[in-house]
């Protein structure tokens, strides 16, 4: 090969590999710059999917002081004979662990206890999973939804 083609591939191969690792570090920096912190998970976040024209599942967080309280709405819940029970759960000292929201919610009528986790994506869209019944974990992947703010 002559001198002036090897330094042209040369120059050609440099070049992809700077276009390689610019592209390498604008991905890290989108990747870190989408972390959610815990003032913007904060707030009213509501299921994408739908009961009778309003969102299935409502949850809400709340900062207060050092702890972070909240709610949750349930409707078009099964609950004795009825298939459209609504179920308004609230709880305390839920942690947020810098990538997502663990809470408990107390089912009425001393019927347990469900384990959540709400996990962020972006500051508008997370998961809300149910990952624990009575302190046992869940193997059914029905209690989950996506979620929006």
């Amino acid at each position: 090969m002559k001198p002036m083609k090897k330094a042209l591939s040369f120059v050609v191969c440099m070049g992809a590999a700077f276009s390689l690792i610019c592209r390498a570090h604008a991905f890290q920096d989108q990747t870190t710059s989408t972390r959610v912190g815990l003032e913007q998970a904060l707030g009213k976040w509501q299921s994408t999917e739908q009961y009778e024209n309003e969102s299935r599942i409502t949850v809400a967080f709340r900062s207060k002081g050092q702890t972070v309280e909240g709610w949750a709405l349930l409707l078009g819940q099964h609950r004795k004979d009825n298939d459209r029970a609504t179920l308004g759960l609230s709880f305390s000292e839920a942690s947020w662990d810098g990538q997502r929201f663990l809470f408990n919610t107390v089912l009425p009528e001393d019927e347990g206890t469900i384990g959540w986790e709400l996990r962020p994506s972006t500051a508008t869209t997370a998961v809300l999973k149910a990952l624990t019944e009575d302190g046992q974990p869940m193997q059914d992947d029905d209690l989950r939804w996506t979620m929006k703010k």
